[in-house]
């Protein structure tokens, strides 16, 4: 097998070459989608990005932009003249699902995290990335990998939880390896992993256990038997200097890097993104911008990297957050929460794409939306999370999945998003 320092030498020049030294070489054995949500963590203001809103006469104002500037368009989609948005819509506005006016149902950062990545309010619900990869890639090594917010799985599938420690996590795929050295030989280090999956098999099969550790024992013997795969593919992620650096609220970009190197590779088929930061209630267009620049260049810099990587027509991303901003400012020019928020889906090369859903008016509250033209429609249905995740379960083929039935939506109205 070659070293990673083999796959450098090899590699290009191209701009993620030294950051995905497996391009061109691994074939990855999963053949659906990769999936991916991005959570911008503490609800950003969608006024200033995806549901741009002017000021209205005799009205407090709702955004400072819009006093010397008005609603830009790119393709069918319209975003705020904010941050470094002109940039990122012009380039994946035809990539992109933006859907306005969700109500969240709640002003509460926990239960946001909650109902925007499980569909409803109230625990026990798995994220949909879980649920992807329960019912299409159970056996993969780290088939749900996550960086914090929320994840919850309720035991469908194992996560790999990484959060900061992403340039770290190649030591700990390596158990036998320190300072880039083998501890024992090979041979006798095989003679360990062996001996080690017989007992925990041999227990597994003929002691009584409790439904715990039965569980953990399982767990362990499928990590003994993903070892190698995973020992593989850490010799392949970048050394030390070749991670990205970390941003202000995060390391997104690393997140990124180790994903769709992961996707590559064939050990990872979905993936929770986290950052922080855009809880502002003080300052809050300065608090946005910088927060709003880091989350585009990221997304940016994950749809690079799936390019070069000969990924991008497989990913699915989805955007998101806990709520929005109050559609005013409070008295130290932050805004404070307001449950109707946003959410954009970027897919490459879709019909459903291009496509903007207005269901916000003015004043950024929620209006009803016709389920099957998606316009405003006074006969129509104000959009609640669970809409969006009825939509996604059904677009990605787990409605009829078995482990899917015991998480059941009960929405009257079925959305036409992706048609």
């Amino acid at each position: 097998m070659k070293t990673r320092r083999d796959f450098l030498k090899l590699a290009s020049l191209a701009p993620f070459a030294t950051a995905f030294p497996l391009l061109g070489e691994a074939a990855t054995p999963f053949g659906g989608k990769f999936v991916v949500t991005v959570q911008a963590r503490g609800a950003w203001d969608v006024t200033c990005f995806c549901d741009p809103k002017e000021n209205q006469r005799g009205e407090p104002a709702i955004t400072a932009w819009s006093t010397n500037n008005e609603t830009q368009t790119s393709g069918n989609i319209k975003y705020a003249p904010f941050a470094n948005n002109e940039a990122f819509f012009k380039k994946y506005a035809d990539r992109m699902l933006v859907i306005n006016g969700v109500d969240s149902l709640t002003n509460s950062h926990s239960i946001g995290e909650t109902v925007n990545w499980s569909g409803r309010t109230a625990l026990g619900y798995p994220t949909l990335t879980a649920m992807y990869s329960a019912a299409y890639a159970p056996n993969l090594p780290m088939s749900y990998v996550t960086f914090g917010g929320f994840n919850r799985t309720e035991n469908l599938v194992r996560a790999t939880q990484l959060g900061w420690s992403v340039n770290s996590i190649g030591e700990l795929l390596r158990p036998n390896y320190a300072n880039d050295r083998p501890m024992i030989k090979s041979e006798l280090w095989s003679l360990v992993k062996q001996l080690h999956k017989n007992d925990t098999q041999a227990l597994i099969e003929s002691a009584p256990l409790t439904a715990g550790n039965r569980s953990a024992r399982e767990a362990y013997l499928s990590s003994l038997k993903n070892m190698d795969p995973l020992s593989e593919f850490a010799e392949m992620l970048p050394a030390d200097d070749e991670w990205e650096p970390n941003g202000m609220n995060g390391n997104f970009k690393q997140q990124a890097q180790f994903t769709i190197a992961a996707f590559k590779a064939g050990v990872s088929a979905t993936a929770d993104l986290s950052q922080g930061g855009f809880d502002s209630h003080e300052d809050n267009d300065l608090e946005q911008t910088t927060n709003l620049n880091e989350l585009t260049e990221g997304i940016d810099y994950l749809w690079e990297a799936a390019e070069e990587a000969g990924i991008a027509d497989r990913l699915l991303v989805i955007v998101g957050s806990d709520f929005s901003r109050t559609p005013y400012y409070n008295s130290a020019q932050g805004k404070d929460h307001w449950s109707v928020g946003s959410y954009i889906i970027m897919e490459k090369g879709k019909r459903y794409t291009n496509r903007y859903v207005d269901g916000s008016d003015e004043g950024q509250n929620a209006v009803k939306i016709d389920p099957a033209t998606l316009k405003r429609s006074t006969f129509g249905t104000k959009l609640v999370t669970s809409h969006v995740h009825t939509a996604l379960r059904e677009y990605l083929g787990l409605d009829n999945k078995a482990l899917v039935s015991s998480f059941p939506f009960n929405d009257d109205q079925r959305f036409s998003f992706f048609i």
